[in-house]
């Protein structure tokens, strides 16, 4: 639920899934970024689950706080993996997927999320489809 004084709830996450065997230590070692989250393929899912993960995943996300605009979420990203954009698409040749996964919740109040031209194509620089949770944040 969002404080009262929050229209909009945002954050943004890039994702690394090692869709084909490679793992979340490669991509740090290569990207020389420590992820936010990682697991490795093998891993149990939780500490009292007996699921086993199949495939790893590399997560970074934005410290952002939640009532930021989404688009400075992505900026913020953006700022820190740009630099390591050949290496992100060296690592979709092997196999990994890449995503940029976004939450935007609003309560009943409107709140447009806003994409300009010039954030969209630094998303293109980087690989990654962009997937937008849009939901409402209402009882």
């Amino acid at each position: 639920m969002l404080r009262d004084d929050a229209a909009v709830r945002t954050g943004a996450t890039f994702r690394l899934s090692g869709d084909q065997g490679g793992s979340a230590a490669t991509v740090t070692r290569l990207l020389g970024l420590e992820p936010t989250h990682s697991f490795e393929a093998g891993d149990r899912v939780g500490r009292r689950s007996a699921a086993i993960r199949r495939v790893s995943l590399w997560m970074l996300s934005s410290d952002l706080p939640s009532d930021r605009e989404l688009a400075d979420h992505l900026h913020l990203l953006l700022d820190r993996l740009e630099p390591k954009a050949e290496a992100l698409w060296q690592l979709t040749t092997q196999g990994y997927v890449a995503d940029w996964f976004c939450l935007a919740a609003s309560q009943a109040t409107e709140h447009a999320i806003e994409l300009d031209r010039p954030l969209l194509q630094r998303l293109l620089a980087v690989p990654g489809d962009l997937l937008l949770d849009v939901m409402g944040d209402d009882d």
